[in-house]
């Protein structure tokens, strides 16, 4: 044991060494990153109670539509890349990385800018907080990394407004899912736009606090759409079908004819039409495209010897920027090309 007492420095030296010590933590604390304001909130099922409270949601709010029109504004020469960012392998859980995304197929060139993202931002530019430059963060993310964060930030708003459904107001709610479906759908993310949809319809749409006739329309299409072309399930699309008929008066020929289309499997009705709806329904569209290409070419297989090769990539997958490379690679065809024609089968030799 030491029976000597330890020297105390002078009063002196603490003040000098107190002085060093703020001065270590203050050139520490300009070099630490300054936090994301959407990250920086967590999940309300995780125990966070930040977005309890009705002020902190529009807040919160405000900044994921802020955040959402720099990343058009980011991405603007090539808004249709940004939105396909996503990875593809997917994931049933929106709080995880990486979100459910479309399949990735080769294309011959980019593909033209999404005009619809202009369509969400003028939706919702009243919203927003006003223009402001991104951060140098921001800069820095890709955009599936921006997309993530934006979905993630949207999950916690929802949790936020779930656990607050019986003191939020009902339209700050439907504003909130309205945002969330659009977005979700662009970033082709269904864990996000699904169960959004079902609880829009259900529960928000009341006869206290009604959608508007051209909102239930425009969802109550996208829910059908979603069991039709992403679930393949025809008898629950058909089903909400009626039912929307008959409880409000739904009318989308488009709907229908999409339904049509893709129960007899015509896939010149389904291209024709994926032409020209909007964004919003040509992302739902997008999912059944895989399995409307597949059906095509086996029936051009079936009925063709020979065909031309830009006939095949346009009337079969609806989409110029097809390769035949790529088409080949990816649907595993052995079918041989001589020029501008594809030989499908070569007849047998007389004998």
């Amino acid at each position: 044991m030491d029976v000597y007492p330890r020297p105390r420095p002078s009063r002196k030296q603490e003040n000098n060494n107190n002085n060093n010590t703020n001065a270590n933590n203050n050139a520490g604390s300009r070099l630490r990153p300054v936090a994301d304001a959407l990250d920086a909130v967590g999940f309300p099922s995780k125990g966070d109670k930040t977005l309890l409270e009705h002020k902190a949601q529009k807040d919160f709010y405000d900044k994921i539509v802020d955040r959402y029109m720099r990343f058009c504004s980011r991405n603007s020469h090539d808004l249709e890349a940004a939105w396909a960012s996503l990875p593809a392998s997917a994931s049933a859980d929106a709080t995880k990385n990486p979100p459910a995304n479309l399949p990735v197929r080769p294309r011959a060139q980019a593909p033209p800018q999404n005009e619809d993202a202009d369509s969400l931002v003028a939706k919702t530019a009243k919203l927003s907080l006003g223009p402001q430059k991104p951060t140098r963060d921001e800069r820095q993310q890709s955009p599936a990394v921006e997309l993530s964060t934006l979905l993630m930030s949207l999950r916690k708003l929802r949790e936020g407004l779930l656990a607050t459904a019986s003191t939020t107001p009902v339209t700050f709610q439907q504003q909130v899912h309205i945002f969330s479906i659009r977005f979700s759908i662009l970033a082709h993310h269904p864990p996000s736009y699904f169960s959004s949809l079902r609880y829009l319809l259900e529960s928000l749409h009341t006869s206290t606090h009604p959608l508007t006739p051209p909102q239930l329309t425009e969802f109550t299409s996208y829910l059908i759409l979603d069991y039709a072309c992403r679930q393949n399930s025809f008898a629950a699309a058909y089903a909400l079908l009626v039912e929307s008929k008959e409880k409000h008066g739904f009318q989308s020929p488009v709907v229908e004819q999409v339904l049509t289309a893709l129960t007899h499997d015509n896939w010149v009705s389904f291209w024709r039409i994926h032409k020209g709806v909007d964004g919003y329904v040509r992302a739902v569209m997008g999912w059944a495209t895989e399995n409307v290409i597949r059906q095509a070419l086996k029936a051009v297989g079936r009925t063709y010897l020979s065909v031309n090769l830009n006939w095949l990539l346009t009337n079969c997958t609806g989409d110029e920027d097809w390769t035949w490379e790529g088409l080949a690679e990816k649907e595993r065809l052995g079918w041989d090309r001589e020029g501008d024609t594809i030989i499908i089968r070569r007849p047998k030799p007389k004998q």
